[in-house]
């Protein structure tokens, strides 16, 4: 996609989109062609076209909002000359556990095959075995809904359509949808070229008393409740604290849209700040309970140790402070405990506050979980029920309305689910709450649930099982429902960040000839729980909030989830030697040092083998063959996730031949298809009437039969592999080139991946490439990279080779790498201890940072966040920065936007949200005297000089000007101040004394340098 942005005579926005039919791809498989545009994702509602599509943000002129909406130009070509059935879009699937299926049924090893082979990423000596209660198991296959398609083609969505209003600072962003792949009436393909666009610039339109009231009725009724008048009014602008944050908001806007042109300078009335710290440091010396808000356990010597880091950020010219837990709970800083639920509400309330007084941008907390609390949000995936169907008892996770209560059949409705008294079920389009009914009162008027020991669902059962009966009016529990359980309960940072609560909804205003969508908001009493039923953040399946999150950030935050004092100092040694290129001594041999990345990747995909068993029906991951019928069958745990496979009968080790796939059941026809059942071996199949034809479409099923010779019916084993490049392979592969092309200098790439022979030839020659196993990795991590990017199925205990105990002991010293995960868990700080936390407290090696997931991550959209997280280095390298562009990120990946929502709070970092990310071998600064005068004292800075043509090369150290020399000598002795073109910068004559001196330089295009110096007479 390529973007033109024009200029215009008035403050209107005009843009125009082209795209190319060369960067189109129509891959045609045995369920339908899978079409791909560049640049953009296929996807839908499961069971609807996957077409491609993705939104854009455009900017207006401060101080303008965006008005009407107008399409002009566009340009279609045909792409297909007959009706084309596309594949139906298909449930996320969460990119956690182990996916491997197959094991020999004699537990032997894997056969000695070629190294080539792909049975290398099966049994592996250097892996951890699977844990089968770790498996996440694919989402039951959707397929295409005839209407879905008839009304895309009678109605097909308009190529760029107005989704949403944002703000980012000064300036109102207009966020639209574009979808540049159409039906035509009869079901042929279309790409639009070309098409222009424009957005009316209006001002601010006022609010009448008319407004408010319409927007008080409209809140009123959504939370059925009377709404508080005050607590509903126009959407605020945001309070900006200062040059520092403006300038924050406008490298965030001008990274986001698609015409940054329009972003205007910086303003220059800031308020008036007393007390002013930019950086906050949240820590204690105590655990807390949270429920209780009160302390705990004593963990001394952690204020001490964060008061290190925090006078190291002094002396770079940054305003900080350390505050206590203890402290704020007391109200030093005033009452933020009365009328809060919790201890996290207290600290919100308290950063609220603190944000304005002091002007804080960045939050470091200085603790794991029991000492600063995670807030736990509900997610809108997993844990569903449908509505009531009429079957009676309800089949495997339905439910059925008696007339006067529901009954569910819970067996498995999420991935790893547990049936338990703490479990929350909810509407999942209201968000109200149906209480555990532990004392048997709930009834037809006073909604509750239990556990009944029975399908007849008669008698109450006090310990979990399969089977829920729901009271309550049927206009509450007569509907789909939802249970909150552990894996969809969602641990985030998030909420000491995005420190604006309201729920937003709009209502047209007429200004002049132009209807504009107005936002008005409704502040709730408890910040993140507007409904108002203790469960916080809710939000729907479309990604719509319903609890008042708004996805705009105040706090830059990361987290240090440390315990001890030990642990605390570990985090402050690695950020001050990542900031400082490690100890001295150490820059010259470090400043290349930025230049290195490791990707890995393990494979999203279901690669399974099946094993020979005597038995007629055979169990996962094993094949029976029948003589009689000419014929093997061959059973999977689950249909499989993708529409492009291959079936390969291994014969022998160097013999293997590829199956063709089939759509009839003769046996004479060499190949495979996919059965209905064990007992029917008719293919598995529906047809459907769509673009005036009758469609057979295949479905996949677990069920497999392969028709051909003897040998091809009975090989030693069966291989079901992902046909081409592993979509976790490709997805580093595109990233990789992304880093390549918008960040050169980093530009010595290692790449270890599990798919690595699928791996085209024009991509296996970019850079090093290799298989990726436990050793492999753990040498690449060993040799200290600056940037590790890690995508793949994970766990609590790591992904891509990688455990927490190898974490625990990785030896690349003092410099900590900076680790993305785009995988399941690996980030589940609440939790001991995951593997993001043994990176970071490993005190010999390890990680300086880490931003993962604290629960599941979906595939097709993890990728998305990954990119905008390493995109976003080309405009900032502060990390918290980077990882705050998550929020930008909202409404990209699809149909399903609650994904987006999910990532936004479960993508959380570990590590200094200031700390500046190197964008390439960076020189160093240098102190070049080790002794300073008692008369006429100065510092004197020198910085080494890059040569301006070829390989990052430095040469002989010059003045550097402009650098900022903070010097102290004991607790209270400080100065600051800036050196001149002659790198120096003068001390106070009188105020020293002979002795040590401590100096800190910095400048933002070195790194860091502190040291001591001797004050002589």
């Amino acid at each position: 996609m390529r973007t033109e942005v024009h200029k215009t005579k008035d403050n209107s926005v005009c843009v125009s989109l082209h795209f190319d039919t060369k960067d189109l791809t129509l891959s045609h498989t045995p369920f339908g062609v899978i079409v791909k545009l560049e640049d953009l994702n296929s996807t839908g509602e499961p069971g609807t076209p996957a077409l491609p599509r993705t939104q854009l943000r455009l900017a207006l002129p401060e101080p303008f909002w965006p008005g009407s909406l107008k399409i002009a130009e566009d340009k279609w070509e045909l792409v297909t000359d007959a009706g084309t059935l596309v594949v139906p879009a298909q449930q996320y699937r969460p990119g956690g556990g182990g996916d491997f299926q197959g094991a020999h049924p004699a537990g032997e090893p894997a056969l000695h095959c070629a190294g080539d082979c792909t049975c290398r990423t099966i049994h592996r000596p250097d892996r951890s075995p699977v844990d089968e209660k770790d498996k996440l198991p694919a989402p039951p296959f959707t397929p295409p809904i005839p209407e879905a398609y008839v009304e895309a083609a009678k109605n097909p969505p308009p190529i760029v359509q107005a989704v949403r209003i944002e703000t980012i600072g000064a300036n109102r962003i207009a966020v639209v949808e574009v979808t540049p792949i159409r039906y035509t009436l009869k079901g042929q393909l279309e790409l639009c070229t070309h098409v222009q666009l424009a957005i009316d610039a209006v001002k601010t339109p006022c609010m009448t008393d008319k407004d408010q009231n319409e927007a008080i009725a409209e809140f009123s009724k959504i939370y059925g409740k009377d709404v508080d008048k005050s607590r509903v009014i126009p959407e605020p602008e945001r309070f900006i604290s200062g040059s520092a944050e403006a300038s924050r908001l406008r490298d965030l806007a001008i990274s986001q849209v698609i015409n940054p042109i329009v972003i205007g300078s910086i303003r220059r009335d800031w308020p008036i700040i007393e007390l002013r710290s930019d950086y906050l440091i949240i820590t204690d010396d105590v655990t807390w309970d949270p429920v209780a808000i009160t302390p705990g356990v004593s963990r001394p010597g952690l204020i001490k140790e964060f008061e290190r880091l925090a006078e190291a950020k002094r002396a770079r010219g940054i305003s900080t402070r350390v505050v206590s837990i203890t402290d704020i709970v007391a109200g030093r800083w005033g009452n933020f405990r009365a009328g809060s639920r919790d201890l996290q509400e207290v600290i919100r309330r308290f950063l609220k506050d603190v944000r304005v007084r002091w002007g804080v941008n960045w939050l470091l907390l200085g603790g794991d979980t029991s000492i600063v609390p995670v807030r736990r949000v509900a997610g809108a995936l997993e844990g569903g029920i449908d509505p009531p169907l009429t079957v009676n008892p309800p089949a495997d996770n339905k439910s059925f309305w008696t007339g006067s209560h529901l009954r569910i059949h819970a067996v498995d409705p999420g991935t790893w689910w547990g049936a338990s008294t703490d479990n929350l079920l909810v509407r999942p389009d209201t968000g109200a709450l149906i209480r555990y009914d532990a004392a048997g009162t709930s009834s037809s008027t006073s909604p509750g649930w239990y556990f009944t020991t029975a399908d007849d669902y008669a008698t109450r059962s006090a310990t979990p099982t399969n089977f829920v009966r729901v009271e309550g009016p049927s206009s509450l529990v007569n509907a789909g429902l939802q249970f909150i359980y552990a894996w969809n309960t969602l641990p985030t940072d998030f909420y000491y960040a995005s420190l604006t609560s309201w729920v937003v909804r709009t209502r047209p205003v007429r200004f002049g000839a132009v209807t504009f969508q107005m936002p008005y908001v409704y502040t709730p009493p408890h910040d993140w729980d507007a409904i108002g039923n203790g469960v916080y953040g809710q939000f729907r399946l479309d990604g719509s909030d319903m609890d008042g999150v708004n996805l705009q950030i105040e706090l830059s935050v990361g987290r240090a989830p440390v315990e001890t004092a030990a642990e605390a100092n570990t985090f402050v040694n690695k950020t001050l030697a990542y900031e400082r290129l490690g100890r001295l001594g150490w820059r010259a041999a470090n400043r290349q040092w930025p230049r290195n990345l490791v990707l890995a990747a393990a494979d999203w995909g279901s690669r399974a083998v099946f094993w020979p068993t005597g038995n007629a029906v055979p169990a996962d991951g094993q094949y029976s063959h029948d003589a009689t019928q000419s014929r093997s069958l061959l059973k999977r745990d689950a249909a499989p996730d993708s529409f492009a496979w291959d079936v390969i009968a291994r014969i022998t080790e160097d013999d293997r031949r590829v199956l063709p796939y089939k759509t009839d059941a003769n046996p004479v026809v060499r190949g495979w298809y996919f059965a209905t059942s064990a007992t029917d071996p008719t293919p598995s199949r529906f047809q459907m009437n769509i673009f005036g034809t009758r469609i057979t479409w295949p479905t996949r099923s677990p069920w497999v039969i392969i028709h051909g010779s003897l040998a091809e019916r009975t090989p030693q084993l069966y291989e079901f592999n992902p046909r081409g490049a592993d979509g976790s392979m490709a997805d580093q592969e595109i990233l990789r080139k992304q880093i390549r092309s918008e960040l050169p200098g980093i530009d010595r790439h290692q790449r270890f991946y599990e798919d690595e022979f699928d791996l085209p030839f024009i991509d296996r020659i970019a850079a090093p490439v290799d298989f990726l196993t436990v050793s492999n990795i753990r040498s690449a991590l060993d040799a200290a990279p600056h940037i590790v990017s890690l995508s793949g199925h994970g766990s609590s205990n790591g992904c891509c080779s990688l455990s927490a105990n190898t974490a625990s002991n990785l030896t690349n010293g003092p410099l900590g790498f900076i680790a993305y995960a785009d995988s399941c868990l690996t980030n589940q700080f609440d939790e001991q201890d995951s593997m993001s936390e043994a990176l970071i407290k490993n005190p010999n090696g390890g990680a300086v940072a880490y931003i993962g997931n604290t629960r599941f991550s979906w595939i097709g959209v993890g990728d998305n966040f990954q990119r905008a997280f390493f995109h976003r280095l080309t405009a900032t390298r502060h990390l918290g920065l980077l990882n705050d562009s998550r929020i930008a990120t909202f409404g990209t990946s699809g149909f399903i936007a609650g994904a987006d929502r999910w990532a936004i709070y479960t993508l959380n970092l570990l590590g200094d949200p200031e700390l500046r990310v190197y964008r390439a071998a960076i020189p160093s600064l240098r102190l070049p005297l080790i002794k300073v005068k008692l008369r006429k004292p100065f510092i004197r800075i020198l910085g080494e000089r890059k040569v301006p043509s070829g390989p990052p090369v430095f040469g002989d150290p010059s003045p550097v000007k402009g650098a900022l020399v903070h010097v102290r000598q004991g607790p209270k002795l400080e100065f600051t101040g800036v050196t001149d073109a002659d790198g120096v910068v003068f001390l106070p004559e009188g105020r020293f004394e002979k002795g040590e001196l401590e100096v800190t330089a910095s400048h933002d295009e070195y790194a860091v340098v502190a040291d001591i110096v001797q004050v002589e007479g």
